[in-house]
């Protein structure tokens, strides 16, 4: 998902976990996994939900 976080944009994948948190997700393993707690998810803003299909090519 494009996020908008603190106003810092982020593409991330999201999982939502236990108590409604978020845990932020990334493809990059130089980041750690970031949990946003549900009292700071007025702090966030979905932007657009993005989808990548990677298919075979002949």
């Amino acid at each position: 998902m494009y996020l908008l976080v603190h106003g810092e944009w982020r593409i991330k994948r999201v999982l939502r976990v236990a108590a409604g948190a978020w845990l932020q997700i990334s493809d990059n393993q130089r980041y750690e996994k970031e949990l946003i707690k549900p009292q700071d998810m007025k702090d966030v803003k979905i932007l657009e939900r993005c989808e990548i299909r990677i298919r075979k090519v002949l």
